[in-house]
């Protein structure tokens, strides 16, 4: 048992100073300064983590709803979007390697992070707004209870502190989910990732790779950088992203579905990793006088996991530290912005006495239906087998296509619109405004992974992968349901359904003749 003696009474006790607790504690003391929010953080100072990237829900909510945008652009480097590059497995260079990419800036601001530094300005902000930062302290014992559950707290010595809501943003560490029992792996999606930072990897826009003089250029001329892209390098089964960071290093990872593939053996994991990373076509030029740094190297054996319950009376779970799907798309932090958002709203209702006992645990009910729902949605119409597309370019760009611009109208767009849709997570409304969208996205992504795994039996699976180029101008603004960008999409994913049905056909007329009427068919002649 702790003790009863409390030293401190806090409204909200925030597990984890990093950007979701630090989001949490700045929108709970904006909506009412008189909060007493901590923050309990347990690293004296933020490592390094994995290269991560916004997409356009994330870059709103840091840069309009933190209020953090001059620290985005001061600190941390523009994102022009997702590009592509595929190979055949002959030893290509990228200027013969198939890329599919945007020709543009995207008109939608989004950021490359350097997140330990974006961690430190988030808690920086939070303690001068008024919230109190114990750092580096750790989470002991915790007694739930409602109203007040009591938290031990360990720094130099040990005290105990009396909180009426713990909300834990403790990330991967998810503190809370695994004392209690409740954090579920999805084992129908087994993805395992390693990664580390690299330093004087290659410019993609520099002379290096480019060419000196005006006229020299190995790789056609775009507007956008594709330095300052997430670059993602592609095979059956795995994906490698390539994130620039604003210290100069790059963050080079490689997922992959262990199902359909695993990286070759070597004495440690991290001379597996460096080994891949070096042999691979494009990826094999970027790292061609590169550096591996020390301490830089990380393995996650198994990503994907979510909670049985996100929220209850007097506690609540955020970001990573309640569910992470998958990298591919980068969805973590638009997941950390809708959860935070959507707890926050709650809590403040109860803690400003605008929520009595019955609409409270109503409105807990909805919030944890709605997140379920937006997981299983956003993993059976998204992810399920997302990875047998890899491999091949034609097929994974449709995909692209398609989702990319579903997302800015089906999320993207409503975010712009309406401030409050941020607190419905995607695919995790009721009714047809989930259903439709849902049944949709996974109809077209059924039918690429069967497309997938017919041209893997019939030998033209990666057919398009060498000296092929899909530019994308313009995904839209969240407005329009047909963009440029989704029409080229369906096309790409119809010419995929012909070439199958064209190949079916020519198997048949290449076959034996079929018996008629029970007949057994004539011999062939030699």
């Amino acid at each position: 048992m702790i003790a009863s003696q409390d030293q401190e009474t806090y409204d909200v006790v925030v597990i984890g100073g990093g950007i979701a607790g630090t989001s949490t504690a700045l929108l709970l003391r904006r909506e009412n300064p008189s909060l007493r929010v901590l923050i309990v953080e347990r690293s004296e100072k933020f490592e390094r983590k994995v290269g991560e990237a916004t997409v356009e829900v994330s870059g709103f909510f840091f840069a309009h709803v933190l209020r953090m945008h001059k620290e985005l652009t001061h600190d941390h480097l523009p994102k022009h979007g997702l590009r592509y590059y595929f190979s055949d497995g002959a030893g290509r260079r990228l200027e013969t390697m198939t890329e599919v990419g945007a020709t543009s800036s995207p008109s939608i601001p989004s950021f490359q992070l350097d997140r330990a530094r974006l961690d430190q300005s988030a808690l920086e902000l939070a303690e001068a707004e008024g919230a109190h930062v114990l750092r580096p302290a750790r989470v002991g014992a915790i007694e739930h209870a409602w109203p007040t559950s009591r938290v031990q707290i360990e720094t130099e010595s040990k005290r105990t502190v009396a909180a009426h809501w713990v909300i834990d943003a403790s990330g991967r560490h998810a503190c809370l989910a695994r004392r209690m029992g409740i954090l579920e792996k999805n084992t129908e999606h087994p993805t395992a990732a390693m990664w580390g930072h690299w330093s004087n990897t290659l410019d993609l826009d520099g002379t290096a790779s480019q060419g000196k003089a005006p006229g020299d250029r190995r790789l056609p001329l775009v507007f956008a950088s594709r330095q300052l892209a997430t670059n993602h390098f592609c095979g059956r089964g795995w994906w490698a992203w390539v994130i620039p960071q604003q210290s100069g290093d790059t963050s080079i990872g490689v997922v992959w579905d262990t199902r359909l593939f695993d990286l070759p053996e070597a004495e440690t994991s991290r001379e597996r990793y460096e080994a891949f990373v070096r042999s691979q076509d494009g990826l094999r030029e970027l790292v061609a006088d590169a550096r591996l740094q020390e301490g830089e190297f990380r393995l996650r054996r198994h990503l994907s996991y979510r909670p049985k319950r996100y929220m209850d009376r007097g506690w609540a779970l955020v970001g990573d530290a309640a569910a992470f799907l998958d990298p591919y798309y980068s969805p973590g932090l638009d997941h950390m912005a809708m959860s935070v958002f959507a707890t926050t709203r709650i809590v403040g209702d109860e803690l400003a006495s605008r929520l009595e006992q019955a609409p409270l645990d109503a409105a807990i009910d909805l919030h944890n239906d709605r997140f379920r729902r937006s997981f299983d949605n956003w993993f059976d119409a998204l992810y399920r087998d997302k990875y047998e597309l890899f491999g091949d370019a034609e097929l994974t760009a449709a995909a692209f296509c398609m989702d990319t611009a579903m997302y800015y109208v089906g999320v993207v767009g409503p975010v712009y619109r309406d401030l409050a849709e941020l607190g419905i997570p995607t695919l995790g409304r009721e009714g047809w405004k989930t259903v439709l969208p849902a049944k949709i996205m996974r109809f077209t992504n059924r039918r690429l992974v069967a497309l997938a795994r017919k041209r893997q039996k019939r030998g033209t699976y990666g057919r398009r992968n060498a000296d092929w180029r899909m530019l994308v101008q313009d995904f839209g603004s969240g407005r329009r349901t047909l963009t440029p960008a989704h029409r080229k999409g369906l096309r790409l994913w119809l010419g995929a359904e012909l070439h199958n049905l064209a190949g079916y056909f020519r198997r048949a007329q290449q076959s034996e003749p079929l018996p008629v009427s029970g007949h057994p068919a004539p011999p062939q002649k030699a």
